[in-house]
């Protein structure tokens, strides 16, 4: 080819159209029919925008170029996860990066209606659980919740898919950081293995509201009283959460032995 082509090498280089349509296929295709989808996501990330000449480009490249060319290119959107930001909404507080700065209970809020939406892929849940991430002031609360709709429900749903696949993401690399709290199987088949990373099994779901009012009841109370523990950001919670298994689970051990 006579002409350089330059493409995105990485999640943080799409831009909000490509980010958007690869969303869209990743949380509605059917596994078993990764193959087209993925194919979609290599014509999505050599066309760039959603423009008539952009499309001409794309066709003009598809005449001369196999696919096979193009592929690897593309092969960090089935072997990378790392897309953990989340775009501003006006008049809204937006989660930072990896959700740093979520409470607890926040968070429990917000994995409960992406579960709701991860099993319906419904409209409803999509824009719930968008609700639920941001805020409209500094403190969290869920009274809030349908005047951040309000705003929320304004931006398109492709817009809510990027913002839903980020947190998709963004939940794996916390499941990963804390294996205490969430192990991984202890065995993957070989179909899993073939999978792109983020439509592998997911750990079964456990309501955090549960975890909130464990860890508050815990003899130690770590965190302290339940309003507390609700206030503590994600990380610290699940940092101390950890602990507090290992402790138990040490506590076990020496009593078993003393049998």
């Amino acid at each position: 080819m006579s002409k350089k082509i330059t493409v995105a090498k990485s999640w943080s280089e799409l831009n909000q159209w490509q980010r958007e349509e690869i969303a869209h296929l990743y949380l509605h295709v059917d596994p078993e029919k990764f193959e087209g989808a993925y194919l979609q996501m290599i014509f999505i990330l050599f066309q760039k925008r959603d423009k008539f000449f952009a499309k001409l480009r794309l066709f003009s490249l598809l005449r001369n170029v196999p696919i096979s060319s193009l592929e690897p290119f593309a092969r960090f959107l089935i072997e990378t996860t790392d897309f953990y930001s989340f775009p501003e909404i006006k008049g809204l507080i937006k989660p930072s990066d990896r959700l740093g700065n979520i409470t607890i209970k926040q968070f429990s809020v917000i994995d409960t209606f992406f579960d709701a939406y991860s099993k319906d892929k419904t409209e409803l849940n999509i824009r719930r659980f968008t609700a639920s991430l941001y805020r409209i002031k500094e403190k969290f609360d869920e009274l809030d919740l349908p005047k951040v709709a309000e705003i929320t429900d304004k931006i398109s749903v492709k817009k809510m898919e990027s913002i839903a696949l980020a947190y998709q993401f963004t939940r794996m690399l916390i499941w990963d950081k804390y294996p205490v709290i969430f192990p991984k199987p202890k065995q993957e088949t070989e179909e899993e293995k073939l999978k792109p990373i983020f439509k592998k099994k997911e750990q079964q779901y456990i309501p955090f509201e549960k975890i909130i009012t464990g860890i508050a009841m815990d003899e130690l109370q770590p965190l302290g009283k339940k309003q507390d523990v609700n206030k503590t950001r994600i990380y610290e919670f699940l940092s101390v959460l950890s602990e507090s298994i290992l402790y138990h689970k040490e506590k076990q051990k020496a009593y078993d032995k003393a049998k």
